[in-house]
């Protein structure tokens, strides 16, 4: 497995050398700690094809393309990782490479702490020319790309026989059509190959040397600017942000748990606060109706709040001590104590400043007993007891001290 540090801005080699197979990878991940990474896959080990694009399928290409080459292949097509590397009108080129061999590319790269970010068939590394195959040789294989999407890795023993079988003859440079004859022009002219490496010997076509280069630094060039990737579908690279944020995965689930709980929980309480507000709401509009009757309509609280205010205030609330309720404020405490004595009425006098109520009580002493406790702060004239049976009657006159 050779392996190439390519420096971009210098223009040369930095480190190359051979790896005696993917178990040693780890050999290479301080070189690849802050570098991309290219993977050349062996031509040897895919296809490089084309097929028609039924119509109507463009939409579902991806879905569809492994069925198209059913026929061709000698696998299961669920088996193989078809790719899509150029689409022309209705014809598309595809790479088409086992699973198992990215699967195991794959894993030796991340166990040795390398991350790939382009998986490249090595024949389409080479240089592209539109009149002629580029041809290398690279460990007794010969690399031969056709086009910017076709190529093939030939053992040596049978490119002969693949180079006679082509039919897509080049016309050389210098040769033009004005020059040429009418015959020569119908047959077929010699096909052009350019090479890097020695050209074999006793093989068909016109065989151009160009200067020669590393075959390792000719691919290294060419995967930099290849637009080929094999790494789409299931082998597609994840972004930088979800590599990033993997390791944190199992404690954003907590979190969203945990922020699900808490939302519940509010939700929960919002809706018994709620309920509570109706029940609130409800219950004081009883009151309301049962203290002042005239209003049967309560279009809102607001409104409830107005009347009740009013109320308060016409009746000497809101600490306006002439009014009402200071008065039984006062008078309440002691009415309590005598609990056998109760109040069959009540009247009060604001412009005289009195307070007058009837009671009634099983015994005399209940009305001195009230008396009594009443006289610390009002003036309390008490009026003719009367007992009718079982029940004493009376009425109370209360003023304050001056």
């Amino acid at each position: 497995m050779q392996w190439l540090v390519w420096s971009p801005q210098q223009k040369e080699v930095i480190a190359s050398g051979q790896l005696a197979g993917l178990s040693h990878l780890e050999e290479l991940a301080e070189y690849a700690a802050q570098r991309p990474v290219y993977a050349l896959i062996p031509a040897g080990e895919l296809l490089l094809t084309e097929v028609e694009i039924p119509a109507g399928s463009g939409r579902q290409l991806a879905t569809v393309l492994p069925y198209l080459l059913e026929e061709e292949l000698a696998q299961d097509v669920d088996a193989l990782h078809v790719h899509l590397l150029k689409r022309e009108g209705n014809t598309a080129h595809v790479a088409v490479v086992e699973h198992s061999k990215i699967r195991v590319m794959l894993a030796a790269l991340k166990d040795a702490g390398i991350e790939v970010k382009k998986l490249i068939p090595d024949c389409l590394c080479l240089p592209l020319f539109n009149d002629s195959y580029t041809a290398a040789e690279l460990e007794g294989q010969w690399l031969i790309r056709q086009s910017e999407s076709q190529g093939v890795g030939a053992e040596a023993s049978w490119l002969g026989a693949w180079l006679s079988a082509q039919q897509v003859p080049v016309t050389p440079e210098d040769e033009s059509e004005e020059d040429a004859d009418a015959e020569e022009q119908d047959a077929p002219k010699e096909l052009l190959i350019r090479h890097y490496t020695p050209a074999p010997k006793f093989v068909p076509g016109k065989w151009q040397a160009e200067t020669p280069e590393l075959v390792m630094q000719l691919l290294a060039l060419g995967a930099g600017e290849s637009k080929s990737n094999l790494l789409s579908g299931p082998y597609k690279p994840q972004s930088a942000w979800r590599k990033h944020i993997k390791p944190w995965r199992k404690v954003a689930i907590a979190a969203g748990l945990m922020l699900v709980a808490v939302v519940a929980e509010h939700v929960v309480s919002v809706q018994r606060m709620e309920n509570q507000a109706q029940a609130y709401k409800a219950e004081s509009e009883r009151i309301f109706r049962q203290i002042l009757p005239q209003f049967r309509r309560i279009p809102s609280q607001s409104y409830l709040k107005r009347q009740v205010n009013s109320e308060l205030t016409r009746l000497g609330g809101a600490g306006n001590e002439q009014g009402l309720l200071p008065w039984l404020a006062e008078l309440g405490p002691a009415l309590s104590k005598v609990s056998q004595l109760s109040v069959q009425n009540l009247k009060y006098d604001q412009n005289r400043s009195e307070l007058r109520f009837q009671a009634s009580s099983t015994e005399f002493q209940h009305f001195e007993q009230l008396r009594s406790l009443l006289s610390d702060k009002f003036e309390v004239q008490q009026g003719q007891l009367n007992k009718e049976g079982n029940q004493v009657t009376g009425a109370v006159v209360l003023r304050r001290k001056s």
